[in-house]
């Protein structure tokens, strides 16, 4: 089957603990991955009504009575989403339309259109969960967040220090490796699109960050190519990441002159063993993704959440 009878969505899911991860599979994942160990019922969706973008909430709809938690942070979220630019907009909706009683996990699935990007529609998600979560945990209707690893902080002064490491950039790397952990999990993704949600996911974090990430940036030395991403930033170290499945020499001689020329070089190898050899001052964040059914007529591969959280850094030496 080709792969356009089932493309790939960008998706974030919402836990009724409030904690959100993304992910990239076709919707029949999606819906699969709701419906696994929840009883008799089926996945629905809902669209969000005069949101001006096309994203969409999939949850699952039992066919008995739902005793699953209600999820308070899904539902802020589409009451966020839903709300109308100027409030006095007459024809701005109904404020009972807007409320949504979800129970268990909740997906919302973006889809690239040409009036609103990707990126776009997931800076919106984010938002949307940021403002949510901050609201409920006010009223004290959501739990505290578990405490998590130390990783760059996103206030504006605090996130100019990087953590300190045994080399220059580790902890910068430790950063990305928790943010990779935490959002990133795929299933049945063709190599190119895995590449492309890698390089998205983590030019937000870089932004986000204080960066201004760059894609296929021109290398500084012409036989060098591209590099996958680079990051520039006004207090720290320029930053470089290569993202490959592969095992090229040409990647890790690239990123050892990276290195020898100042800059934080993190080498992200999504799928295959780990390299045995990693160039000194070089950051490995390894992702242990293995192949899937093909999808269509091209190579695929799947990333468990399980296999993402046990993604650590390690130090070229």
């Amino acid at each position: 089957m080709h792969e356009s009878a089932h493309p790939a969505r960008h998706y974030l899911l919402v836990t009724p603990d409030g904690e959100l991860t993304s992910g990239v599979a076709p919707l029949r994942e999606i819906r699969r991955g709701l419906e696994e160990g929840a009883g008799i019922g089926e996945a629905g969706f809902e669209y969000l009504p005069g949101a001006g973008h096309p994203i969409a909430v999939y949850h699952f709809v039992p066919y008995d009575q739902d005793t699953r938690r209600v999820n308070t942070t899904a539902g802020g979220m589409y009451w966020e989403l839903t709300a109308p630019v100027d409030p006095q907009d007459a024809t701005a909706l109904d404020p009972d339309l807007r409320k949504i009683r979800l129970r268990g996990p909740a997906a919302f699935v973006a889809r690239d259109t040409e009036a609103v990007s990707i990126d776009d529609q997931q800076r919106q998600l984010r938002l949307a969960h940021h403002q949510a979560v901050t609201r409920l945990r006010a009223k004290g209707w959501l739990a505290a967040p578990r405490p998590r690893a130390a990783q760059l902080a996103p206030g504006p002064d605090a996130r100019l220090q990087p953590v300190e490491g045994r080399v220059p950039g580790e902890g910068i790397a430790k950063s990305l490796a928790a943010e990779l952990r935490e959002h990133v999990h795929f299933r049945s993704l063709p190599a190119d699109r895995v590449r492309e949600y890698l390089s998205r996911v983590v030019g937000q974090w870089a932004s986000r960050n204080g960066w201004e990430p760059e894609r296929e940036a021109p290398a500084e030395r012409p036989e060098d190519g591209e590099h996958d991403l680079l990051c520039r930033h006004p207090a720290l170290p320029w930053l470089v990441i290569e993202i490959e499945r592969g095992n090229r020499r040409a990647t890790a001689d690239k990123l050892a002159r990276a290195v020898a020329g100042g800059g934080v070089a993190i080498w992200l190898r999504w799928a295959g063993p780990a390299p045995r050899t990693i160039p000194a001052g070089v950051l490995l964040i390894h992702l242990a993704a293995v192949p899937a059914a093909r999808n269509g007529d091209r190579r695929a591969y799947t990333l468990t959440e399980q296999a993402a959280a046990a993604a650590v850094v390690t130090v070229g030496r």
